[in-house]
């Protein structure tokens, strides 16, 4: 609450507004007996206590009640008071000063003169309403004090939580002028110093201007767009949205909210976490090569290059790249996954590099961000790139070596911060042959090669895989599968798995979907792969297929290129020439 000391210049302006008019004395104090306000021999003892003197004032106080002493030095209560019989004061008339039912000061009418006495005891009704009246004015000044302080204290409380916010906030109003603003503004407008005076046109173009401005005409318009705002130190890439702020006249303002794409790429990343929440430890396998590869990329998640991971379709290339990712630095930034083959070519490059407003017939207003503006500060996943056009390459290999982009129809070159992790299940060096495939780009990927093996030749992973998806299918379908029988796992064990792990995890879902026990059997395969079974067991005897793959398996071995057909040919014990016309009749790449 607030003390009767905040209003002591009003209290004093009062006191001797009386003293003027009535020829009396007066002196107010507050609740802890000190004198805010006097007149006459009173007003040298303004702000010192009365504690030794106010003794009928410590009684109104205690009360909340008027007292009236015709006798001052006389009465009971100036029994304590040291000028008792001897007191200069022949009139006293106390009134407290009570604020929501409590008194927090007192306002005395003190006479010294037989005059002064005769004034007020022929007219006394009329001064005891006259000085409750003026205690009561007090009382509401009091009021009013306290009010504007709470106004004050809540106005500067609402601003400091404004100014906590990371987002820029001001407001306008509806010609565009700058009302208010908070200290992420401030700071984002650096080298544009904000003051109430600033104009929206001054801090965006002119487009984005007329479009703030329009959210005014309409209570329920709201706008979003993209942004770009000059700093001191760089060129920072925004969100912005305006609404309008309503009130009992209609619109009368503008609210205008900027949001850094990075710390929304956070939120989002944050948000979405358990869809790129894989670790290395999600990465299965007991075999030596899955060891191998999960030890390389604790290895590799420390680095910035660029990473190649290749492997048939199947094999997890995307939770490694992921598992990488969250291994990184980058870990709180966005995992941005792209299928280079799922999304046709013409829409390709606008997912990857984003388009400016009005840049083609269809365009969303306002533009688009792009992939992988979207992965700023985190990774880009580019799966299937040998599938990816050749014009895209060429755009892809300036994003590797510039660290910069350019959107579709814009003109202005946007910085950005990328990890590239590609991934491919085809021959990219047969492709570069053919002038499918960047050369300039192969090289800029391939920094840090990776190959996951296929399932068919690690088979001593199986089990693992297959209890891991037994335990996970249990807990989603509602079973209680506790482990497989022999014949069931054979048949695994012989399976070539084209599908690799993805196809795996196929086959044990159908099959715990079918059974009712705790183990699964032969009799719930699935009936593809029982035929698949079948085919294999009667082609394993077919010279053809063994000569096929016995080449395949010694190729495989050796590196690419002319060297390493030669080792093929050698270790196979044929000539180089009989080498190519099988691999050509195998169509082996």
């Amino acid at each position: 609450m607030v003390e009767l000391m905040a209003v002591k210049d009003y209290a004093q302006q009062i006191a001797e507004a009386i003293a003027t008019v009535v020829k009396i004395d007066i002196e107010i104090a507050d609740h802890n007996l000190i004198r805010i306000a006097g007149t006459g021999k009173y007003h040298k003892g303004v702000g010192h206590s009365m504690d030794r003197q106010g003794y009928v004032y410590q009684e109104v106080l205690r009360t909340g009640h008027q007292f009236v002493i015709e006798t001052p030095g006389h009465h009971p209560l100036c029994s304590p008071c040291k000028a008792r019989g001897n007191c200069s004061e022949k009139y006293e008339v106390v009134s407290p000063i009570n604020v929501d039912g409590k008194a927090v000061g007192a306002i005395g009418l003190i006479c010294f003169t037989d005059a002064q006495v005769k004034l007020i005891e022929e007219n006394q009704h009329s001064y005891l309403i006259f000085i409750t009246k003026m205690a009561e004015t007090i009382a509401l000044k009091l009021k009013e004090q306290e009010f504007l302080t709470g106004l004050v204290s809540a106005n500067h409380y609402l601003n400091s939580i404004i100014d906590c916010l990371d987002e820029g906030l001001l407001t306008t109003d509806l010609n565009g002028n700058i009302l208010h603003f908070n200290q992420a503004s401030r700071r984002l407008f650096s080298s544009n110093p904000l003051t109430t005076h600033s104009h929206l046109s001054s801090l965006f173009s002119e487009q984005i201007a007329e479009d703030i401005l329009t959210v005014g005409k309409n209570k329920e318009e709201v706008i979003e767009r993209e942004v770009h705002v000059e700093t001191k130190k760089n060129r920072v890439q925004m969100v912005l949205r305006a609404l309008p702020i309503d009130s009992e006249e209609g619109v009368r303002s503008i609210a205008v909210i900027l949001r850094p794409f990075d710390e929304i790429n956070r939120i989002v990343n944050r948000l979405t976490l358990q869809d790129a929440g894989y670790t290395i430890k999600d990465i299965l396998g007991n075999s030596e090569t899955m060891s191998q590869i999960r030890e390389q990329a604790k290895t590799v998640a420390a680095s910035k290059s660029t990473v190649l991971i290749r492997g048939e379709s199947g094999t997890g290339k995307e939770m490694l790249a992921r598992s990488i990712h969250n291994l990184s630095p980058r870990q709180a930034g966005m995992f941005i996954a792209i299928n280079c083959t799922a999304i046709p070519e013409t829409l390709l490059e606008s997912e990857l590099f984003g388009y400016e407003d009005g840049a083609f017939t269809g365009a969303r207003k306002g533009g688009k961000i792009g992939k992988i503006e979207l992965a700023n500060k985190g990774t880009l996943f580019l799966d299937e790139i040998g599938d990816m056009p050749l014009f895209l390459q060429a755009k892809i290999l300036r994003v590797l070596q510039e660290r910069q982009i350019e959107r579709i129809g814009g003109i202005n070159s946007v910085p950005v911060d990328v990890r590239v992790i590609a991934a491919t299940h085809r021959n990219l060096e047969q492709m570069m042959v053919k002038g499918e495939f960047r050369e300039d780009l192969y090289y800029r990927i391939n920094v840090i090669p990776m190959h996951i093996t296929p399932l068919r030749d690690r088979k001593e992973d199986i089990t693992v895989l297959c209890d891991h998806f037994i335990r996970v299918y249990n807990k989603q379908l509602n079973k209680n599968v506790k482990s497989m029988s022999e014949g069931f796992q054979q048949k695994l064990r012989d399976y070539s798995w084209p599908g690799n792990v993805r196809e795996l995890q196929n086959i044990i879902e159908y099959a715990i979907n079918l059974t009712e026990s705790p183990i699964i059997t032969e009799a719930h395969l699935s009936p593809r792969l029982k035929q698949t079974i079948l085919q294999d067991n009667r082609s394993q005897f077919n010279l053809e297929d063994i000569e096929r793959e016995t080449i395949m398996k010694c190729y495989q071995t050796f590196e690419a290129g002319v060297r390493g057909k030669e080792k093929t040919a050698q270790a196979l014990g044929i000539g180089l020439a009989t080498l190519y016309r099988k691999l050509a009749r195998y169509n082996i790449d």
